[in-house]
């Protein structure tokens, strides 16, 4: 017999009782949700990099399923912050063989005149409403 609790409008039965949900299409959804959401960020980001020969744009890339956008560094790391790296002892962007630049409070100047230090918070701040929109849609398959 199942045991009963009856508390002011709650009422718990405990029995053998079991139910099997399959979320394999929601799962499906989700995935497709990522992948689509990593690909837009990508896209969306492309607009504000730089793009003096474009090798940046061209070896930027989504991994692990849309989870991760990719902007390869350390060429990348130093154009997404925006500031001049020099070598510590000369103070030339020009560093010596091994030497670790260090970061100026010189701003970069981009050729491209669209490109933004950080592009992602520039991309995430005029389409993150379409990202979340978009991913939703996907999950909810509407």
């Amino acid at each position: 017999m199942a045991d009963m609790i009856h508390l002011p409008n709650i009422s718990y039965v405990d029995s053998n009782f079991s139910v099997e949900i399959s979320f394999d299409r929601l799962a499906q959804n989700f995935n497709e949700a990522q992948q689509w959401l990593g690909d837009r960020v990508l896209e969306d980001c492309k607009p504000f990099m730089p793009l003096l020969t474009g090798s940046l744009q061209q070896r930027s890339h989504v991994e692990d399923g849309g989870k991760k956008v990719v902007f390869p560094g350390p060429y990348g790391r130093f154009q997404y912050m925006g500031k001049v790296m020099v070598d510590p002892d000369t103070g030339s962007p020009w560093a010596r063989p091994g030497v670790k630049k260090v970061v100026t409070n010189r701003d970069l100047v981009y050729s491209n005149p669209g490109a933004t230090a950080m592009w992602f918070e520039t991309a995430k701040a005029r389409h993150g409403k379409y990202w979340v929109e978009g991913a939703q849609k996907i999950i909810t398959g509407g």
